[in-house]
């Protein structure tokens, strides 16, 4: 059952008791507001429910989505810097996804990247995909990140102040702000260095229950629920860096965070709902009465410090980072259970040095195992030759086209 924290970093037993039903009651109003919205706008790819039967929790309020749960349920999304090590990184993504994922089973595999690197990456994946993926091109997207946040398109601050707006964060943006054009009610967040490591399709991520009225995902016959399964982590046993970003984003967001026991969404590979993310954004605008919550986002990247990221140097701390913002505005406005349940299949392992990666043994230890993982990665940061990387895996399977 989802409880509600305090709303702001204030101890509630400082408060007076009337000072806390006032603040409840302030607080109940402003999310009542916050969640009633045009549903035609919010869902335009879904067939609703009728009008009048509307699905409601605490502190929100929504429509049901009815979907094909063959290819209704989720789009990939996989944010690219398209140098040739990332193109190398994703070339080996998709071979990888070739072998394993039915790709069949999504609306679409949508690719983003920097607007004077759109025609890198389209010629990359109409050349290559093409060939090679056929089904994978079929089902690609390409897009700006300013398709996802305006603010991202040429010539504004945030394009051109790369040193206040480092390209790194900004791709945590577009991990949220695409929510805007992804028309299926989940989506996958993919990074390049991410691949694929044993047969799934789409519906393996999520867990099925009978539909009720208290649903957000259910097929068109209204017989089963979905929930996406999402890894989570104790807080308690992250690093230090790691509960540093926690409390910066609960900061961004007026809200506290308890660093305790309770558990916690990880990092990329996640699954997002696409209304938590908009909703999120709505909260953004209106706690911070802006018209634009992407541009609060990155706004915050230099004027929490009032210095570049290059000036603080190791300092330097993002503001927030997307998984925190998305899961602390979840759990607090007790919409996490609705659309997503713990669980550890998105990625059980991880090589995040050199070292780790010459002792690794793909073959033995991570393709076509007993791990409940789906994924794996070698983390992009330790800069080695994606060809060096398919060297070593592509021993472990035969890829078609290679």
């Amino acid at each position: 059952m989802c409880q509600h924290h305090q709303l702001d970093p204030v101890t509630t037993s400082m408060l007076t008791p009337l000072r806390q039903f006032l603040r409840i009651a302030l607080v109940f109003v402003t999310w009542q507001s916050l969640f009633l919205h045009s549903e035609a706008a919010r869902y335009p790819d879904t067939h609703a429910l009728p009008a009048g039967s509307k699905v409601s929790d605490p502190l929100f309020v929504h429509r049901q989505w009815k979907v094909n749960p063959k290819n209704g349920l989720l789009t990939v999304l996989v944010p690219v810097f398209p140098t040739d090590f990332e193109l190398g990184n994703l070339r080996n993504q998709l071979r990888t996804a070739a072998q394993y994922f039915d790709i069949n089973t999504v609306k679409e595999y949508i690719l983003t990247a920097p607007w004077e690197k759109v025609s890198t990456l389209q010629s990359f994946v109409d050349k290559e995909w093409a060939v090679e993926f056929p089904k994978y091109h079929t089902a690609a997207r390409v897009v700006s990140d300013g398709q996802c946040a305006p603010q991202l398109n040429k010539g504004t601050i945030y394009d051109t102040d790369r040193l206040k707006y480092p390209g790194w964060v900004k791709q945590q943006l577009v991990k949220l702000s695409c929510a805007n054009i992804v028309t299926t009610p989940f989506y996958l967040v993919l990074d390049t260095d991410v691949f694929f490591v044993k047969h799934f399709g789409a519906q393996d991520l999520f867990k099925t229950s009978q539909c009720s009225h208290l649903s957000a995902v259910c097929d068109k016959s209204g017989k089963i629920s979905y929930q996406a399964k999402n890894d989570i982590y104790p807080i308690y046993n992250r690093t230090e860096d790691q509960l540093v970003w926690m409390e910066a984003s609960a900061l961004t967001l007026k809200m506290a965070v308890p660093l305790d026991w309770r558990e916690a969404i990880g990092v990329t590979p996640q699954i997002l709902a696409k209304d938590v993310t908009l909703s999120l954004g709505r909260f953004i605008k209106d706690r911070y009465n802006t018209d634009s919550w992407t541009q609060y986002l990155l706004d915050e990247l230099f004027y929490r410090y009032k210095k570049d990221y290059r000036e603080l140097g190791e300092a330097w701390r993002p503001p927030w980072t997307e998984y925190d913002l998305y899961w602390i505005f979840a759990t607090y406005a007790c919409i996490w259970e609705k659309y997503h349940v713990a669980a550890t299949v998105l990625q059980d392992q991880a090589i995040w040095s050199e070292e780790d990666f010459n002792v690794w043994q793909p073959c033995r230890d991570t393709f076509d195992t007993q791990l409940d993982g789906y994924f794996n990665l070698v983390q992009s940061r330790i800069e080695l030759d994606p060809a060096m990387i398919w060297d070593k895996i592509s021993a472990c399977f035969q890829v078609a086209g290679k």
